[in-house]
Order: structure tokens, then C-alpha cells, then sequence
């Protein structure tokens, strides 16, 4: 009964469980906070084989600014545990600019059973690096400035724990804090509280709430629709 439970808790968002092969996942989000701040989200998943993953990570805010990652994912199986490396190539859009960015993450993921049915738990963590084009003006001389250009990296680090249930056929309540830390902003933390249902194959509905914890910004409001196939 225990493995049974363990087989079917797999999350749809794969972490460090691969895609399988041939099988494709899409999430399209909507997320407005109380400030009128919003983001549009596309993540896609596909399975190459077996145990890689290709994906796509990208979104759009309601000012403008945006990004686009692709992404690859080899996942290992040990015994009930799965484990994940990751690498992504993209651009981010930060008031009108294009910056180059680039990501590595590990995840780290298993099955459990409660009381309240089968769920599972993921770690996840990224490191990314983003660069940032800065000028600098030198004076050569009483009557020349020269403008020199150069391309700064920038580091940031984001981790996931996510903790999700699946108490009915048709229903998942996932759970997960979120935490990214910048090195202009410091550490902001929130909590993203998440129902989702099966609406019909290969439909299903996400309904949720982020809260911050630290840092800046407001309560949102999350709506998303799942498609796997």
C-alpha cells in the first residue's frame, strides 16, 4: 500500500521527477497582487528520454519586463528518493534592457504518505547569474571623454520547499516557500498556497494565494490552467 501511495504522488510540475518520455506538460498563470502589480507566466515541460527534461521558463510583468529560459533537467533515482541537476540559457527584460542570464539548480524529492492520502516533498535550488551592461565614462584629456562598456554579472540565489498533498482523485493542495535572495534587496521570503483540480483530460485549474513573509511586496492572487499530454 505504501509504494502504491509513493508511485501516484509524483507532483505535475516535475522538480526532480523526469518527464516522461514523449510526454508533454504546459502551465499558463495570471498573478495580481493588491497593488496592482501583475505577472504572466508559461512554464512547458517535455521528456527527451526517460530521465531528461527540456522546459521553458518564461513570463511577462504588467510593466513590461520580462524573461525567457530554456532549460534542461537529468534526474537519478535512489531507491524512494529523487534527485535532479539542472542548467538553463536566457535573457531577462529590466526596463527596456536585455541582459543575458544563466542558471544552474539541484532538487532533491520523494513520496510520502499521510493520513490525508499520498503527497510528496521537493528542495530545490538555483543559482543564477545575470549580465548587466554598465557604462563608464573616463576623462582622457581637457577636451575627450571616452565611454567605456562593460558587461557586470550580477548573482542572485532562489530555494523552494514545497510540501503537496493529493487527498482526493481530482484535488492537490500544494504548499511551498519560496525564498531569493539579492544582493540589492537582500532575502525576501513567501508562502504560496495552492489548490488544483482536475477539470477534464488534460485540463486542470489552479486557484492560489502568495503571501510574503520578508521582504517587500504585496498579497497575490494566482489562477492558472495545467495542460499534460
Amino acid at each position: 500500500a505504501l509504494a502504491a501511495a509513493l508511485a501516484v504522488a509524483a507532483p505535475a510540475l516535475a522538480g526532480p521527477w523526469a518527464r516522461e518520455k514523449g510526454q508533454v506538460f504546459l502551465t499558463l498563470s495570471e498573478q495580481h497582487d493588491s497593488a496592482g502589480e501583475s505577472w504572466t507566466g508559461l512554464w512547458a515541460e517535455y521528456g527527451l528520454t526517460q530521465r531528461i527534461t527540456l522546459g521553458i521558463d518564461a513570463g511577462r510583468s504588467g510593466q513590461g519586463d520580462g524573461k525567457f529560459v530554456l532549460w534542461g533537467q537529468r534526474a537519478w533515482v535512489r531507491g524512494e528518493h529523487r534527485f535532479a541537476a539542472s542548467l538553463g540559457l536566457g535573457a531577462s527584460l529590466v526596463d527596456g534592457e536585455v541582459m543575458p542570464m544563466a542558471q544552474g539548480g539541484a532538487s532533491w524529492g520523494r513520496g510520502i504518505a499521510t493520513r490525508f492520502g499520498p503527497g510528496w516533498v521537493t528542495i530545490e535550488g538555483r543559482a543564477l547569474v545575470t549580465a548587466r551592461n554598465i557604462e563608464i565614462s573616463q576623462k582622457v584629456d581637457a577636451r575627450t571623454t571616452a565611454i567605456y562598456a562593460y558587461m557586470l554579472p550580477e548573482t542572485s540565489g532562489k530555494a523552494e520547499i514545497t510540501l503537496g498533498l493529493r487527498p482526493r482523485d481530482k484535488l492537490m493542495i500544494i504548499n511551498q516557500l519560496q525564498v531569493e535572495a539579492r544582493k540589492q534587496s537582500g532575502i525576501e521570503a513567501r508562502l504560496a498556497s495552492s489548490l488544483v483540480y482536475d477539470l477534464w483530460q488534460p485540463a486542470k485549474v489552479e486557484l492560489g494565494i502568495v503571501t510574503p513573509i520578508q521582504g517587500d511586496g504585496e498579497p497575490a492572487l494566482k489562477l492558472g490552467m495545467w495542460l499534460e499530454f
